[in-house]
């Protein structure tokens, strides 16, 4: 009876959904249907119905919730109360091993940790599960505990440095928790700033439209390193997340220096010679393997050395990545690779011109590629009383660039498309 009353409802649901289909003269009516018939009319009814739930109920995301914590210094070797502050600028210095206890009186799941530099550390919960973290290389990582707690203790070593410790309970992040994936594997388009806000400065949109907006895989290497200034390095990684980058930058080991700025000669000394710096090139193209490069003006922009020698040894660089003998470790380790197509900002030849500022970009709420990009540079909070901001105008104009490489041909006039002609 129960079948049969379950039957009638989901035909009946059926009729009300495709007109026609089903009609029923009076109370007397039959359904001249084999029983087959019948039972593939409710299976299918019942699909229906279930599809009409889903839409007039939609899904709600679960959001996490962060959770305060509490800190006591077991070992009483120093304050570690700023790294509860929330300050990037805030860091506590492990001058020898220390065991850090932290409590909540809200259970939680995930743990987001911030350090000053690459770190190693472990995590102990109450069950005695141990969480390695740092492995990741981040600077900025967030941490699964696997189960819902309310203390943990944390072992640091000697010398690490640690700036912020948050916990979150189950669910959605807010935007500000960065989940740092991987460097690319393989990268659609490769961005080679030379310092942290040069991506901003020189390159405007390109990040926010391809990465946030189109979500191509694109990879960002900078040649220099900030760890002098190591606030640089939050501001940088800051910065990148806000415009939609999602693969963790790769950080050259060529520290920034004022010396290498006016002086070809102590730049290359300070990096170590310009075979270093061009083994550096090879090594990165072969990794990522891209389809597209955007890198800097040739002549330094306004002249800095260590911008003129990251396009410099990438330029040479771009002749050798697909000969096997030309630095044969990283060929060994990475294999061969042969670049598509080389930008460079304000290059004079096969000049495109890309108006940033006349492309709303849906993910970030119509703010414009152009929007986006002061926006970023914004997150460089230590080079804001610099003179250099983004503009679409005027002698360092962040819409021209110039096809330096090719392997597939030039680009057509007007089109001003990164990507066209890629294969």
């Amino acid at each position: 009876m129960k079948r049969g009353i379950l039957r009638v409802a989901a035909v009946t649901l059926a009729a009300s959904l495709f007109v026609g289909t089903w009609f029923s003269a009076g109370r007397d009516a039959t359904i001249k249907a084999s029983a087959a018939e019948e039972t593939t009319a409710f299976e299918n009814s019942i699909e229906i119905a279930s599809q009409v739930h889903v839409v007039a109920r939609p899904q709600v995301v679960r959001q996490a919730v962060q959770v305060p914590l509490k800190i006591t210094d077991q070992s009483r070797k120093g304050d570690f109360s700023v790294v509860l502050d929330d300050q990037d600028k805030s860091f506590a210095v492990a001058w020898s091993a220390v065991k850090l206890s932290f409590s909540a009186d809200t259970p939680f799941t995930r743990l987001y940790i911030k350090a000053e530099k690459t770190f190693e550390c472990t995590v102990t919960l109450p069950d005695g599960t141990v969480k390695e973290c740092g492995k990741t290389g981040f600077i900025h990582e967030v941490t699964e505990l696997g189960q819902a707690v309310t203390s943990f203790d944390m072992d640091l070593p000697k010398d690490m440095r640690l700036c912020d410790v948050y916990a979150f309970t189950d669910g959605q992040f807010p935007s500000w928790v960065q989940l740092w994936e991987p460097p690319c594997e393989k990268a659609d388009l490769l961005v080679m700033p030379t310092h942290a806000d040069d991506e901003y400065l020189w390159f405007g949109g390109t990040l926010p439209y391809y990465a946030g907006e189109l979500g191509y895989q694109v990879q960002v290497v900078y040649l220099t390193n900030h760890y002098n200034n190591t606030r640089r390095c939050h501001e940088q990684l800051n910065s990148l997340w806000t415009v939609g980058v999602r693969h963790y930058p790769v950080i050259g080991d060529f520290i920034d220096l004022l010396e290498t700025r006016d002086s070809m000669g102590a730049a290359y000394s300070i990096f170590g010679g310009r075979d270093k710096v061009r083994a550096f090139q090879v090594e990165i193209l072969r990794r990522f393997s891209p389809k597209v490069i955007v890198a800097q003006d040739a002549n330094g922009e306004y002249g800095h050395c260590a911008h003129k020698i990251n396009v410099a040894t990438m330029r040479e660089a771009l002749k050798l990545t697909n000969d096997p003998t030309a630095y044969p470790e990283s060929a060994e380790k990475y294999g061969t690779c042969q670049v598509q197509k080389c930008y460079l900002h304000l290059w004079k030849e096969n000049q495109v011109t890309v108006d940033w500022g006349n492309m709303p970009l849906k993910r970030f709420n119509d703010a414009t590629a152009l929007d986006m990009a002061k926006e970023g540079f914004q997150c460089n909070i230590t080079q804001l009383d610099y003179v250099l901001r983004v503009h679409d105008y005027g002698p360092y104009d962040c819409r021209q660039f110039g096809l330096v490489y090719t392997n597939v041909g030039n680009d057509t006039e007007g089109v001003n498309d990164f990507f066209e002609n890629v294969i």
